[in-house]
This record gives C-alpha cells, sequence and structure tokens, in this order.
C-alpha cells in the first residue's frame, strides 16, 4: 500500500478512537440529570505537502513533515470537526421533591452562579444550603429573575408554570431562564453545566417557557443505539488495525524483493 492510504488508514484509527471515547462518555453519564450526549462531527480534507497550518493535532498530522516527502503529493483523511451536542429533551422523571424542577421544553436553561461567572443548566435537582438559598447539586447558587439568590424560608414550596415560585402562597421570586440563539455552540464544562464561547451567542430571557415541579429531565442518551454504535466502532478499528498489519507486511515483503 502506498503511503497516503497509510496515512488515510491511521486517521480513520484516530477518528474511531474519538468515537469510542465519545459514546464511552455518554454511556458514564447515562443517569446524570441534565446530560446531553455527545456527538462527535466527521470531516474528509485533503491536505497537501505544502500550505496546510499547523492549527490543529489533525493539520499536524497532514503536515510534510507527516506525509511522503514529494512535492504535490496530497492526501485524503478523516479527523474530528467538532464535538457537537444533541439538545433533544431528555425523559421527565417525577421524583416526587418539591425542590426538583424541570423545563418542559427543548428550549432553556437555568442560571446559576459558580466561581467562574454564570453559567447554564438543564439539570433541575435543587436542594436548599444552610442560608435556605436555593442551590444545585453541586453547590452552586441558582439565580433568580433579578440575578440575586433564591432565599426558601416556609414549608410549603410552588412552582408556576412560567418559572415564578411561591412560598406558602407568598411569591418570593422567579427562575432566571434563558436561551440562546445557537446551542451548538455551547461549551460543556462538566456538571451539566454550559457557557457560550463566542459573544455573537448572547443569553437572552426566556419568556415562554414551561416548568414543572416535583420531576426533573433525565440524560436524553438512548444507552441501546449507543451500545450498538459502540459495537460498530469497535468493530470498524479492527477492521482498520487489520488492514495497516496487511500493509505492513506488504511494504515487508516489497522491501525483501527489492534486496534480492
Amino acid at each position: 500500500m502506498n503511503p497516503q492510504g497509510i496515512y488515510t488508514l491511521v486517521s480513520r484509527g484516530n477518528v474511531l478512537d474519538r468515537k469510542m471515547t465519545a459514546i464511552a462518555n455518554n454511556l458514564a453519564n447515562v443517569n446524570t440529570v441534565g446530560f446531553k450526549e455527545d456527538q462527535p462531527v466527521f470531516q474528509q480534507l485533503f491536505a497537501t505537502v505544502n500550505g496546510v497550518a499547523q492549527e490543529s493535532d489533525e493539520e499536524m498530522f497532514a503536515h510534510h513533515e507527516h506525509l511522503a516527502p514529494y512535492t504535490g503529493v496530497g492526501n485524503f483523511y478523516v479527523s474530528v470537526a467538532d464535538m457537537g451536542k444533541n439538545f433533544k429533551l431528555g425523559r421527565l422523571s417525577h421524583t416526587g421533591n418539591n425542590l426538583d424542577f424541570a423545563i418542559a421544553s427543548k428550549e432553556g436553561f437555568f442560571s446559576v452562579s459558580t466561581p467562574q461567572g454564570e453559567r447554564y443548566t438543564r439539570a433541575g435537582n435543587f436542594r436548599l444550603n444552610t442560608e435556605g438559598q436555593l442551590i444545585t447539586a453541586e453547590g452552586f447558587q441558582v439565580n433568580g429573575k433579578d440575578g440575586k439568590p433564591l432565599t426558601i424560608t416556609g414549608n410549603k414550596v410552588e412552582l408556576l408554570e412560567d418559572g415564578t415560585i411561591l412560598v406558602d402562597s407568598k411569591q418570593i421570586g422567579g427562575l432566571r431562564l434563558v436561551s440562546f440563539p445557537f446551542n451548538e455552540r455551547l461549551q460543556k464544562l462538566g456538571g451539566s453545566l454550559f457557557a457560550p464561547v463566542d459573544a455573537d451567542n448572547p443569553p437572552r430571557v426566556l419568556e415562554d417557557v414551561k416548568m414543572v415541579q416535583g420531576m426533573v429531565e433525565e440524560s436524553n442518551v438512548d444507552t441501546v443505539r449507543e451500545m450498538v454504535r459502540m459495537i460498530e466502532a469497535n468493530r470498524s478499528y479492527t477492521s482498520t488495525q487489520k488492514a495497516l498489519r496487511v500493509s505492513d507486511e506488504m511494504n515487508e515483503k516489497a522491501v525483501s524483493l527489492a534486496r534480492v
């Protein structure tokens, strides 16, 4: 096999490895409240010896230092263009906990305060801290519409459909709920948190919202589908390894014949 074919196989193996890592992460978070599954986005590139900027691992791979040193030689290879996110609504699960809230639509995020600034999440499994403030499972403050913490001092907590919170039948404020022009341009930060990565994707207050109480949004990972994807990726990876071994054996035979 010529060198270009080998590089294509190697790049395919790298992509399959990234795919299996994403699938494994999805399966590990199948029970994580508000988790959105990762979906690798692939692209096929044509790299030439000259003019390929070294801006990423994939571009470094395509650079002439990693290709046969023949002027004008090109090479097709595949890479992971982006780690996309599936924002499909997860199943709403009944918990009976009055501090568990869920957004009953695909759009919208809760706003929370972290040491790094305002962040956003779909995980509504909330609780109270020692000061009576509504916080996330990780301990981050849940923001009210005014950006301030929501303090609950009472017995009966009610959540209205528009996000307004009543305590003992008295309104104490409402949840700050936001949406983004481009969900796909949000960055995952761990702990089911998201943040926008550019100024052209600012949060905006979500007016049309439907909230439910005593429920949480589960992970939107389809376990059966992910298992099937993992089996397929594993088989493809094994086939790629076999093809590389065969190629290596053919090259060794060619070299041996050339020496005779």
